[in-house]
């Protein structure tokens, strides 16, 4: 009974959210420290993505809201001398705050407002928002730690939740192996990896590249580029519209899918990468670093918190209208080779956010 417990509502994909709660879960193991995952149903195999021996609970309800809600309260209603358990996520907070679970701990990895833009939201949609946060902000603000990756996130839960959220800054790579500089000769090859949805910003990156090709002097008559988009998404097919509307099918190649394995050998060939999104934090920016990879991203993803002042990252800031100039910058700055001489800044690591992340639960 004494295990400690990490929930994840539904899941669905192996994205941000679940790869975080799979680092923490490596810490904890080798800390032997006892833990396991609680989730209504594992649709991607949980087990199969871990490095590590993995418990995976699956509840298994009537995937009605009311049927869920009720077997969350039953689990851990069996279970009232275990440690706090941590929601990783905003619904699993929500459904834990529903079931009458109080002092529970959670990772707010995004807050709703990152999930929809208040400007198209119908009034139902707006009030049935405001009454879901109030009734997550009841169970955020009974005793546990809400913890987030930047100060954006935490200005955020502060305004939406009324609840003053701790900062734990996620890292990545632990492996000191898979940095290497990339010079630029005649050749340029970016990178983006995410989920393709309209947060992401995919559309940005087309139209600039596409700008950059009506130059007096194209991009592609100064380098053989290329841009190799990972990933799946509801906006995958809308992009790949884009790229033939724009004339960039020869240069732009949606991947889907790629294994791990497979990614790091792109991840290896690449001299930029691209992550102009919204976003809570952005830990891919913290790889591609980590790896030696020039990153541009925009102010708000959270991870440029602590690279706004390095010549390893272009942060760009506004709409879409400073795409262009930092794409320009970013590109210069890679051709030039103005990383090649200038260390990394200090980056997050995943061990330190993991131990972080565990003494805040009052898990160790």
């Amino acid at each position: 009974m004494n295990s400690r417990a990490i929930v994840l509502t539904e899941i669905e994909a192996m994205g941000g959210a679940e790869r975080s709660a799979l680092a923490l879960s490596r810490w904890l193991m080798q800390h032997d420290l006892p833990h396991h995952f609680v989730t209504y149903i594992d649709h991607v195999d949980m087990t199969a993505h871990a490095d590590h021996p993995i418990d995976v609970v699956q509840l298994k309800p009537q995937m009605r809201a009311t049927k869920k809600v009720a077997a969350l309260r039953r689990y851990f209603s069996a279970r009232p001398k275990a440690p706090e358990p941590l929601m990783s996520g905003f619904q699993p907070a929500l459904h834990a705050s529903l079931a009458g679970m109080r002092g529970f701990h959670c990772l707010m990895h995004d807050t709703p407002s990152l999930f929809e833009d208040p400007n198209t939201l119908t009034a139902k949609r707006r009030l049935a928002r405001w009454v879901s946060d109030k009734i997550a902000a009841r169970g955020l603000r009974s005793g546990g730690h809400t913890i987030v990756t930047s100060e954006y996130l935490r200005d955020e839960t502060r305004r939406v939740f009324g609840v003053e959220a701790d900062i734990a800054r996620m890292g990545g790579l632990s492996d000191p192996e898979a940095f290497h500089l990339r010079p630029v000769s005649n050749a340029l090859r970016m990178l983006s990896v995410s989920r393709i949805e309209t947060n992401k910003r995919i559309d940005w990156i087309l139209r600039a590249l596409a700008a950059m090709e009506r130059d007096a002097v194209p991009l592609s008559a100064r380098l053989n580029w290329t841009l190799d988009i990972a990933g799946r998404g509801s906006q995958v097919e809308t992009m790949q519209a884009l790229t033939f509307e724009l004339g960039l099918e020869d240069r732009v190649h949606f991947l889907g899918y790629v294994s791990d394995a497979e990614l790091q050998q792109i991840y290896a060939q690449a001299h930029l990468f691209l992550m102009p999104a919204v976003q809570g934090y952005g830990i891919p920016a913290i790889e591609a670093l980590q790896r030696g990879l020039p990153v541009l991203l925009h102010r708000e993803s959270g991870v440029s918190d602590i690279l706004r002042t390095t010549p390893w990252a272009t942060v760009i800031e506004g709409g879409e209208e400073g795409m262009l100039p930092g794409l320009r910058k970013a590109i210069d700055g890679v051709v030039e080779g103005i990383q090649l001489n200038v260390p990394l800044p200090p980056l997050p690591t995943e061990e330190a956010w993991a131990e972080r992340v565990a003494t805040l639960c009052n898990w160790l």
